[in-house]
């Protein structure tokens, strides 16, 4: 389950108060009025723009009509509807700009926006033929590579993904204000390391970021947050997306689950040919959700050390909220381990959607929090739940400020976590982890 943008963002920004607000069964109320058209936003936006290409820029009537029920249940409860477009007003301040460190030379610039090239493998489908511009849907298909263009507006705000603001009426994504994925074309299997070979020529160190996406999420979505990451994070390598075919919809949790199992040995493919092909010196890689699924068995199953001489290294390998059986992510660290520089696992006590995979599954999950902690020599557990969380408490990742300027100092710096902000070290029967604790 992945972000629902800037009405998730808005919605769970005004979420403690509304909680004030209201009486237990009023707030029961509340809720039961506001899912549904929440569910029907997510649906109809993702909808909209389940393949790359011109088109899936253009606005539907469904997502207009879903974000206006979703603004009329606020109306009806003064002041609540005053404090969603407050909230709205909030976010669309607050300019960041990429940096300290200046953007790769490849990221051209366009209409005040940064030009991201995002280097893709996917086994989905494609819905055309052809090399450009490629198109991917839901449906599984053999591995294919490609680069996608994502733009990024100078006023992008950390750990926001910026699209249409319906709230003011302005449907039309821009991108000298939206991040927009402008094309994706397809390359073949050489073309795509030589294109990786050329960015990393022109970096000052031949790194490479490598996102994988996690359940309910389409292709335009997950290019989208991996220009988004690799911004906030001022990473200034090469950016990858392992994208595998989630059906993008709250509905099909079976189906995507299945889905990361297949991707498996294509992702293995893939990181081989990253590794070997492209002069990489080293590649990190960020997992979300259900992704993680596919790089724990992908690395368990691939021994990245015993590569031909010459070939690249794991740098930092990152578990974010895995939607991972707990003891099968045991079982797979040693492997894992073997390889990567560094391992970290986030974990949360108020992920809501790994609650919900975990009643599904009858077992904890490798992202969750608590009496079932991971804990582990050689890896560096963090625990965010103290920093609070949105409606499902599932994306901190890419949308908490805390875990991301984490995330900086690990993936720029490589400090470790007694280096980093506001990290307290926790005992525990297997060793330590690390815990954000709230500021007094």
């Amino acid at each position: 389950m992945e972000e629902w943008g800037p009405l998730e963002a808005a919605v769970a920004g005004i979420w403690p108060k509304v909680a004030d607000q209201l009486s237990e069964p009023e707030l029961s109320r509340f809720e039961q009025e506001l899912l549904p058209p929440l569910r029907l936003y997510d649906d109809a936006r993702r909808a909209a723009g389940n393949f790359a290409s011109a088109d899936a820029t253009e606005p539907s009537e469904a997502v207009d009509s879903a974000a206006r029920a979703v603004a009329a249940v606020f109306r009806e409860r003064p002041p609540l509807g005053e404090w969603l477009t407050a909230e709205f007003d909030r976010l669309s301040g607050e300019p960041e700009r990429f940096g300290p460190a200046d953007p790769p030379p490849f990221w051209p610039t366009y209409l005040r926006s940064l030009q991201i090239p995002v280097m893709y493998a996917t086994d989905r489908a494609s819905k055309v033929a052809g090399a450009a511009p490629a198109r991917y849907g839901t449906e599984r298909g053999q591995l294919a590579y490609g680069q996608a263009t994502v733009s990024v507006p100078d006023d992008h705000r950390v750990g926001a993904v910026d699209t249409p603001r319906w709230w003011r009426l302005r449907f039309r994504p821009d991108p000298g204000k939206d991040m927009v994925l402008g094309s994706a074309t397809a390359m073949t299997a050489d073309t795509f390391a030589d294109g990786v070979r050329g960015q990393l020529d022109q970096c000052a160190d031949r790194q490479a970021l490598v996102f994988v996406h996690g359940y309910n999420v389409s292709f335009a979505d997950a290019a989208v947050h991996a220009a988004q990451l690799a911004y906030d994070l001022n990473f200034t390598g090469a950016v990858l997306l392992y994208s595998w075919p989630s059906k993008g919809s709250l509905l099909d949790y079976p189906a995507d689950g299945e889905a990361a199992r297949r991707a498996v040995p294509y992702f293995q493919e893939f990181l081989r040919h990253l590794l070997t092909r492209t002069g990489v010196d080293e590649v990190h890689v960020i997992a979300h959700s259900m992704g993680n699924r596919v790089l724990t068995d992908g690395l368990t199953g691939l021994d990245t050390t015993a590569l031909p001489e010459g070939s690249g290294w794991l740098g930092h390998v990152v578990f974010a909220a895995p939607d991972v059986d707990g003891d099968v992510f045991r079982q797979s660290l040693p492997r894992i381990l073997a390889q990567a520089r560094h391992a970290t696992l986030y974990v949360s006590g108020r992920d809501r959607a790994l609650a919900v995979s975990r009643s599904l599954a009858d077992y904890p999950r490798a992202g969750q929090a608590g009496d079932t902690v991971i804990v582990a020599a050689g890896l560096d557990t963090v625990d965010v739940t103290e920093l609070g969380a949105d409606l499902l408490g599932h994306s901190y990742v890419g949308r908490h400020r805390n875990v991301l300027a984490d995330l900086h100092g690990l993936l720029r710096h490589g400090h470790p976590p007694s280096e980093r902000y506001g990290l307290t070290r926790m005992s525990h029967a297997d060793g330590e982890y690390w815990s954000f604790q709230p500021q007094k």
